[in-house]
């Protein structure tokens, strides 16, 4: 059994191994450079041996492979019967390239491989320099900007010097180094050098551009050193400098620069020189002030277009002293007995020192009115002291003394229209108009900070300045300028403005506070944005008021309080004050706040007045109607005449006043006899009947004694009973014909033409009502209006009618002969 298994084991080893020994074949895969350039081409070739198992007896063909993608068959060839070959036209990328036997369709073999690596050439060496450093030994140092990286290809640099002597070196320079130190036997300091860099890799090389160059004129040397300065006569200055120690072996001509600062003057200036000078060699400079403070400081290069030194530490020193020079422009401003007079440098003074101080002294009282080392001093003025004068002294002597008159005379006319314009963050230009006057000899522009305690600074100018311009201000700072118009005798009003040079948004916003709060109104304030945190003019608050159902109020006011109003009791609201300037805003915090409820107080408040003016108006009412009772009751209840208890009586001048409502006349001695002019005789002919149940008005006549020319008149009876004081002449009288031609029939009777009701009609005992005349009816003729016979017989019919119509009692013409 053993021997079975052992036979069946060596049966499978056998056949395994013929058929590895059939699938093997050797060939082998050769390029010419396994490092190419991107995007060059690329030749590959396949040599495959004789003994190759695969091929023996068989069909087969050779493909390629690169990076696991078969190459298209238009870029593969066969050079002979064993050696085929690939041919790519553009390599891009690093690849693997193989070698596959294929028997069959799908049954390919690699045989063999290579890897070809695609790289760059190196890049250029760039921004290539040379600094000497000029040390007791100098050494040229070169350094350049290598360009990117190939860390696949390694890159060697060389740096390459030739001198003026034609002799050339080259120095291998180490790897990752950008740099190189020339030693110094390789150049002289003072001749030309070109220098350049290569780069070389298994691609190939690049070179930078040459750079030529003369060692010194690349030196930049350490700052100098001023040894000592001396003032050798008045306004000027002698230097002894030096290089540094380590470059005090270089005696070559060297561009030197002096920098002076005058220091503790208000005449601040920077002088700056420049010589060609060795070491060694002193250094003089004049047309400084005298007596001046100065500080100095230096700095060399070699050349013009060579590189400047580090400044030198400063030095200070001084001009020789001389007494004060020229004149000093000043400004008086005087109060009453109080004088404040400001001065400054005019363009010619001269302080020749640095301890300066000031006299300001009168001639009439022969004493100093002021001693100061400031640019200002207050005194106080007698009245009989005209001018003033002021010279400046130091320890070598006085300047000229400069005139100051005194003007007691102010309040003048001003200039009118000044504005102030901006023109950079730190200088405004000012404009003005001249005053109407015309006897202006100058102006004064003075100009202070309101933010800060500086002094008063001012301008001088002539008559026929209407602008300035003013420089040295800070930005976002507040200042004050006041403009002068000045006269032969006296100085006018200042007109003044604030004006920033530049404005923007406040530093700060004010709080808001809540002063009184009730349940329809609340009254907010705040205080003002300080004075220098405002950073410009400010031009009003906005208040924002808004409760939970978002309807806001917005409130413009320049004020610093406002009060909300028409709010709802117990609600929530909310308060916002923005601060606006010309050049931005700034918005506070938000404050909460919450209205109260409607309190007792609230309500007596508004009941008290309420009540006070209900009952003023009925006071008012109450006393109207009572100083005008006739007329009111006049108005209330109206006077209805009854003509059936009418009577005709006497009026005289002052009853007829009464009824027109006029006053009567106090001395009343003759009363005089009032006609009625309200009776109206009718004349009614056969061919005018009446129509309807009023008479026409022009059949009416009014002149009584014009139609029969008779002078009869008729006069009214005096009746004394209280009935006939308060009657009311109510009656119309009706005559058919003139009075010469009436019969003896009596008339009918007619009623008024008035259509007001009558009273007591029904009534017993009251007369019969009036009856109108039938229509087409006549009314009988009467000759003329006399009384009624006086015979027995008629008498009582008579007295019948009297009654009836009381009214024509009146008009009863009675007969002298009856009387």
């Amino acid at each position: 059994m053993a021997s079975v298994w052992l036979v069946l084991v060596l049966w499978i080893y056998i056949n395994a191994w013929i058929k590895v020994t059939q699938a093997f074949c050797a060939a082998k895969v050769h390029t010419p450079a396994s490092e190419v350039l991107a995007g060059y081409p690329v030749s590959v070739s396949c040599s495959i041996e004789d003994d190759c198992l695969l091929t023996r007896g068989r069909d087969f063909r050779v493909a390629w492979k690169i990076n696991n993608d078969f190459a298209p068959s238009n870029l593969s060839y066969q050079e002979n019967t064993r050696t085929y070959g690939l041919r790519v036209p553009s390599l891009t990328h690093t690849a693997d390239i193989v070698c596959l036997m294929c028997v069959a369709e799908e049954n390919c073999q690699i045989v063999d491989g290579v890897k070809v690596k695609v790289g760059y050439l190196p890049p250029v060496p760039r921004n290539l320099s040379c600094v000497l450093n000029v040390t007791q030994s100098s050494i040229l140092l070169c350094q350049w900007d290598p360009g990117e990286k190939t860390p696949s290809l390694p890159t060697k640099y060389t740096l390459h010097a030739l001198s003026y002597n034609s002799e050339k070196a080259q120095y291998e320079i180490p790897p990752g180094k950008n740099f190189y130190l020339i030693p110094r036997e390789s150049y002289s300091e003072y001749f030309k050098l070109e220098v350049y860099v290569t780069a070389v890799n298994v691609l190939g090389n690049a070179t930078s551009a040459p750079l030529e160059l003369i060692p010194m004129e690349t030196a930049k040397f350490n700052a100098p050193e001023i040894k000592r300065i001396e003032a050798d006569k008045p306004g000027c200055l002698q230097y002894s400098w030096s290089l540094s120690q380590s470059q005090a072996w270089v005696q070559s001509t060297l561009s030197v620069e002096l920098r002076l600062t005058t220091l503790n003057n208000q005449l601040n200036k920077e002088l700056v020189s420049t010589f060609r000078e060795q070491q060694g060699y002193k250094i003089k400079t004049c047309g400084l002030l005298h007596g001046t403070n100065y500080s100095s400081t230096m700095r060399v290069k070699y050349r013009q277009w060579s590189e400047w030194s580090e400044w030198s530490d400063p030095k200070t020193a001084t001009t020789l002293r001389r007494a004060p020079a020229g004149s000093l422009d000043t400004w008086l401003k005087v109060n009453d007995q109080l004088a404040h007079l400001y001065w400054k440098p005019s363009k010619h003074f001269r302080a020749n020192g640095w301890d300066l101080s000031y006299i300001v002294e009168s001639k009439e009282s022969k004493t100093a009115l002021c001693v100061t080392q400031e640019s200002h001093c207050s005194f106080n003025l007698n009245k009989w002291i005209k001018k003033v004068y002021l010279r400046a002294t130091n320890a070598m002597g006085s300047s000229n003394q400069t005139q100051v008159r005194v003007y007691r005379k102010t309040g003048l006319d001003s200039v009118s229209n000044v504005s102030v314009r901006p023109q950079s963050q730190t200088s405004v230009l000012v404009a003005w108009e001249s005053p109407e006057s015309s006897g202006v000899t100058g102006y004064t522009l003075e100009w202070r900070s309101l933010s800060e305690t500086l002094t008063l600074s001012f301008i001088l100018m002539d008559k026929n300045s209407s602008s300035t311009l003013l420089t040295g201000l800070r930005p976002y700072k507040p200042y004050e300028i006041s403009v002068f118009p000045k006269y032969a005798d006296g100085v006018g009003r200042p007109l003044t403005v604030m004006a920033y040079s530049s404005e923007r948004a406040p530093s700060k916003a004010p709080k808001l506070e809540v002063e009184e709060i009730h349940h329809s109104q609340v009254k907010l304030r705040w205080d003002e944005v300080p004075l220098e945190q405002r950073n410009g003019i400010i031009q009003g608050y906005t208040i924002y008021f808004w409760g939970d159902s978002n309807d806001t109020q917005v409130i413009n006011t320049e004020k610093t309080n406002v009060v909300v109003g028409n709010l709802q009791p117990l609600t929530k609201y909310h308060a916002l004050v923005s601060v606006l300037t010309m050049a931005g805003s700034l918005n506070g915090s938000v404050e909460n706040l919450t209205t109260g409820r409607i309190d007792g107080f609230d309500m007596v408040l508004f009941v008290i007045p309420a009540c006070i003016g209900l009952s003023l108006l009925i006071i008012i009412v109450v006393f109207t109607c009572l100083g005008k009772h006739e007329r009111v009751k006049m108005c209330l209840w109206p006077i209805i005449p009854d003509p059936a208890n009418s009577s005709i009586k006497r009026w005289t001048t002052t009853d007829s006043l009464q009824v027109l409502g006029m006053p009567p006349f106090k001395e009343d001695k003759d009363p005089v006899l009032v006609f009625l002019s309200r009776f109206s005789l009718l004349d009614l002919t056969e061919k005018e009947p009446f129509e309807g149940d009023y008479v026409k008005e022009s059949q009416w006549s009014h002149d009584v004694d014009r139609r029969d020319g008779s002078h009869s008149s008729f006069q009214a009876r005096s009746y004394d009973s209280e009935q006939d004081r308060d009657s009311i002449p109510y009656a119309t009288v009706v005559f058919g014909g003139s009075y010469q031609s009436h019969s003896t029939a009596l008339p009918p009777y007619v009623r008024s033409e008035s259509t007001q009701p009558l009273l007591g009609a029904d009534e017993p005992g009251s007369p019969p009502p009036y009856e109108n005349v039938p229509l087409g009816k006549r009314v009988s003729k009467a000759k003329h209006f006399i009384a009624f016979p006086q015979d027995p017989t008629g008498s009582e019919e008579n007295e019948e009618i009297w009654e009836e119509f009381p009214m024509l009692r009146s008009l009863e013409i009675r007969d002298p002969d009856h009387n």
